[in-house]
């Protein structure tokens, strides 16, 4: 009984619906958080489940101690190298 809906039915419309909610939420927090005159960043490594030998991370770029208001992102990439830094900050230069 019931509806024939698979699990990769149901993870596309988690990926969907975050995409269609809060995707522009983040890129203006993004927006923001490159205003700030500090802000942090650091990786940190998962192994992937169905893996025991290939890692992913999860990057967090955060507001420095100072602003009023913090911010904190999070990105994943496959790789922990500095272009992951450099494509998320962009042109950002520390005021």
């Amino acid at each position: 009984m019931g509806l024939p809906i698979t699990r990769k039915e149901i993870s596309n419309w988690h990926i969907k619906t975050s995409q269609y909610y809060l995707e522009s939420l983040y890129n203006l927090l993004r927006e923001k958080l490159l205003e700030q005159a500090l802000l942090h960043a650091d990786e940190t490594s998962y192994r992937v489940l169905e893996s025991d030998s290939q890692l992913t991370y999860y990057w967090t770029f955060l507001s420095g101690k100072s602003e009023k208001q913090g911010i904190t992102l999070y990105h994943h990439d496959q790789c922990r190298s500095g272009s992951v830094v450099q494509e998320f900050l962009g042109d950002y230069s520390a005021l």
